[in-house]
Formats: C-alpha cells, sequence, structure tokens
C-alpha cells in the first residue's frame, strides 16, 4: 500500500525532468536515488520533509531541495511532505513551538503577536526568536523522528501481512489440489 502511494507521486519524474525550470539541472537529477521508492529512502525523504515543514522561515521548499539533493533522498516526497506546514497551520503550529520553547527555556510565556510583514520580522520577532526558533527545531526532530519511525513501521507492516496473504492464499490451493 504505500509503495503504491507513493509510486503515483513520483510517476510525474519525466515531466518535472523535462520543464524549462529544471533543465539545468536535467543531469543532475538523473541518479535514481532522487526518485526511488525503497522504504528507508521514502521514510528518510518524509523525515526531511517533516523536519523542514517547521523551520519558521520562508525557505521550506529552497532548503529541502538542496538537503534532499545532499542527503540523497526521494524529492517529490520530501517536497510533497514539507507542505504539512502550509497558510492554514502556521498559526497554531508556530504558537504550539513557542509554547514548547518557553516552557523549555523556563521563560514566562509571552503573547505571539503574528503578523505577515517586514516590520513584524524586523521588530516583533526580536523579543521572540529564542522560544520560537528553539520550539521549532525541537517539534521538528520530533515529528521527523516520529514520521520516520511510522512510515517504516506501516510499510513494513503492509509487507509482512501481504507474506501472510500468500502464504494463505498458497496452502489453500495446495490444500484444494490435494483434495481432487
Amino acid at each position: 500500500m504505500p509503495r503504491r502511494f507513493f509510486k503515483r507521486l513520483s510517476r510525474q519524474r519525466h515531466r518535472v525532468k523535462s520543464h524549462w525550470t529544471m533543465r539545468p539541472f536535467k543531469n543532475f537529477l538523473e541518479d535514481p536515488a532522487y526518485w526511488s521508492l525503497h522504504r528507508h529512502n521514502v521514510a528518510r525523504a518524509v523525515a526531511l520533509g517533516l523536519f523542514m515543514a517547521f523551520v519558521p522561515l520562508p525557505i521550506h521548499m529552497i532548503a529541502v531541495s538542496i538537503l534532499a539533493v545532499l542527503l540523497r533522498v526521494n524529492i517529490p516526497i520530501a517536497f510533497a511532505t514539507v507542505w504539512v506546514s502550509n497558510p492554514m497551520t502556521w498559526v497554531p503550529q508556530f504558537v504550539f513551538a513557542h509554547w514548547v520553547g518557553s516552557k523549555l527555556l523556563g521563560t514566562p510565556e509571552s503573547t505571539l503577536a503574528f503578523e505577515m510583514s517586514w516590520e513584524w520580522m524586523k521588530h516583533g520577532l526580536l523579543p521572540v526568536w529564542k522560544p520560537l526558533f528553539l520550539g521549532c527545531a525541537v517539534l521538528g526532530a520530533a515529528s521527523a523522528a516520529i514520521g520516520y519511525v511510522g512510515l517504516s513501521l506501516l510499510w513494513h507492516g503492509t509487507l509482512v501481512m501481504k507474506y501472510h496473504k500468500r502464504k494463505r492464499e498458497s496452502f489453500a490451493r495446495k490444500s484444494a489440489n490435494a483434495e481432487k
């Protein structure tokens, strides 16, 4: 099941590589490691994407693409999982990260009045950056670990279930042939 699901995500690889924006990187993206659907490669890509989703700066896509190439993980899966963090989830995600960072640093909780503007980035981020960045790092690492282990266990479980199903079907066929 997981392999079939992820295979749909990476079917577009030839179209992606031939897109005009990717032409300069075409030879670089020929490496099969960037498109492989092996369990560990996909699990590492999910972990990378989940970790990068908690980066509180607007560099998700650039950072995940560079790290996916450096770590040789499945690029489409890393891109897909980084979108766990999207404009709908930013506020609760970063408020919770700020809360976690405040608890870990032992600082009193301050209100996190977030505003999407350069003025807020220059002046409003200064008093809250330590707990926010620490909380994001901790939650990113935790979600990456949970994603890696969870996907690996799910993938392994489906393989074991398929194996036992084939074994039962084989036994049923053999017993049906023996009765004839």
